[in-house]
């Protein structure tokens, strides 16, 4: 007979290994399932990139990404002015088209802001930091705030001159004509957000764009991308960033 420690030490080893086997498992279904994410994603982006718009390209003009990490130098283009706005001149007509749509609807429209130079754009940075200064924050805290709402010196959409910062005009007047994400409350805003890609604009920064944008949500920030581009861009929920990725993606695989 096979003594009693015996079994004991037998039924040991065999229930360690069983326990062995389940986390061997475990670890092996983890990965199953990660893998299984990997390629859903793939085959998502896969999909995405099979519908893209036709004849668009990542080089074309109204698709130029200017961010923190794709900077420019000072880009040339001819300028024109939109209620005393300086923007691009290509984009003047849909950009008229766009305000006296808001204007039809019930919701005049101001635009803060077009075109601005690198120069004017560093301005624009050192404003704010000493303003955040001026506020009692450290140098340190000014940057970091700065940072969350102005882009770099040559890192500005507003550099291309197709980038416009739009505001119902109630709204911006009643409230110390501050641009700020809240007056995606007011009913005028609104409008101008989920119209915009009818007249060939997107919401260049939206609430979940952060990661691939770099800058934090803006309801007033809008940019001209195209009609094409802006109607695959809203239905896909893209940012600039994600959508140039992907027409990359159709131009190296074309190659």
């Amino acid at each position: 007979m096979i003594k009693s420690s015996v079994l004991k030490g037998l039924t040991f080893v065999a229930l360690a290994g069983v326990l062995s086997g389940c986390g061997t498992t475990t670890h092996q279904s983890k990965s199953s399932t990660a893998s299984q994410k990997s390629s859903q994603t793939q085959t998502k982006r896969q999909k995405l990139i099979s519908e893209l718009p036709k004849g668009v390209k990542s080089s074309d003009s109204d698709l130029v990404l200017v961010n923190k990490w794709h900077k420019r130098s000072e880009m040339s283009f001819s300028k024109s002015s939109v209620n005393g706005i300086a923007v691009r001149s290509s984009i003047v007509k849909p950009l008229e088209a766009f305000l006296a749509g808001a204007k039809k609807a019930g919701y005049p429209t101001t635009v803060v802001s077009g075109y601005r130079s690198v120069a004017y754009q560093k301005e624009v940075w050192d404003q704010s930091i000493q303003t955040y200064e001026n506020q009692g924050k450290s140098a340190k805290q000014a940057l970091k705030l700065t940072k969350e709402f102005v882009a770099v010196p040559s890192g500005s959409e507003h550099e291309t001159g197709l980038a416009v910062d739009i505001m119902n005009t109630h709204w911006y007047n009643t409230h110390g004509n501050q641009l700020l994400s809240s007056s995606d409350k007011n009913k005028g805003q609104q409008w101008l957000i989920n119209h915009a890609a009818d007249y060939g604009f997107v919401l260049r920064f939206p609430k979940d764009g952060v990661k691939s944008t770099g800058i934090d949500y803006e309801s007033w920030h809008f940019r001209y991308v195209g009609k094409k581009s802006a109607a695959f861009m809203v239905k896909h929920n893209l940012t600039l960033e994600q959508y140039v990725s992907l027409l990359q993606a159709r131009e190296k695989a074309g190659k």
